[in-house]
C-alpha cells in the first residue's frame, strides 16, 4: 500500500482503486480484516490527500470476489465516514451486480468517487449491443451530480481508435478524436 501510494504521489494521481482480493466462503473475519484494512488505509489516505475507491464486482467477471455487493460497499463506506473513501461505480458490475441502473444511481451519488463503464454482457464499447442505454446513463449521472472523468474500462470490439468512434456518435467533443 505504501508503494502505491507513493507512485500515486509521483504521478499526480488522486485516487486509487484499493482491491478486496478473492474469499471463498466469507467469514465473520474477513469482514473484520477488511475493514481493519480500510481504516489503516483511509489514516494515510486523509494524510496523503488521496481518496480510496472500492469497487463491487459481479460474480461472472471474477468468482469469489469478496466485495460483490453495492450494499456491503456503502455499509462499510458509512461505516468508516471519510472523505478518502469513496465507491468506484463501475455501471457494467453494477447491472450484473442489481441492475436498477436509474434509481441506483442517485442512491449512491453522494458516495461515488469514480465511474466506469462497459456494455453487458460482453465488456465491449457502450454503444456495441447489450443490456445498457449509456447515452440514457451519462445523462441520468450528469443530472445527478456526477462531473468527473468517466473510465472506459471496456475491450474494444476491434480496435482501439474504432473502439473510441462511439465518442463521436454520443454528440461528445474530444480534439483528439475530431482530427481522425
Amino acid at each position: 500500500f505504501d508503494l502505491t501510494i507513493e507512485i500515486a504521489k509521483a504521478l499526480g494521481a488522486t485516487k486509487i482503486h484499493i482491491m478486496a482480493g478473492k474469499v471463498e466462503e466469507p467469514t465473520m473475519l474477513n469482514d473484520k480484516t477488511y475493514e481493519a484494512n480500510l481504516l489503516y488505509a483511509v489514516k494515510i489516505l486523509e494524510k496523503e490527500n488521496i481518496v480510496g475507491l472500492i469497487e463491487p464486482i459481479n460474480k461472472y467477471s471474477l468468482p469469489n470476489y469478496y466485495m460483490n455487493s453495492y450494499k456491503k460497499a456503502l455499509s462499510i463506506i458509512q461505516q468508516i465516514n471519510s472523505a478518502n473513501l469513496k465507491l468506484m461505480l463501475d455501471i457494467f458490475h453494477l447491472q450484473q451486480i442489481q441492475g436498477d441502473i436509474s434509481h441506483t444511481i442517485n442512491e449512491l451519488m453522494k458516495y461515488v468517487g469514480h465511474v466506469q463503464i462497459a456494455q453487458v454482457p460482453n465488456r465491449n464499447e457502450p454503444d456495441t449491443p447489450g443490456e445498457i442505454n449509456y447515452e440514457y446513463v451519462f445523462d441520468l449521472l450528469e443530472k445527478a451530480g456526477y462531473h468527473d472523468w468517466i473510465g472506459l474500462e471496456y475491450k474494444p470490439h476491434t480496435t482501439t481508435m474504432e473502439g473510441l468512434k462511439w465518442i463521436k456518435n454520443f454528440n461528445y467533443k474530444n480534439d483528439t478524436l475530431s482530427n481522425n
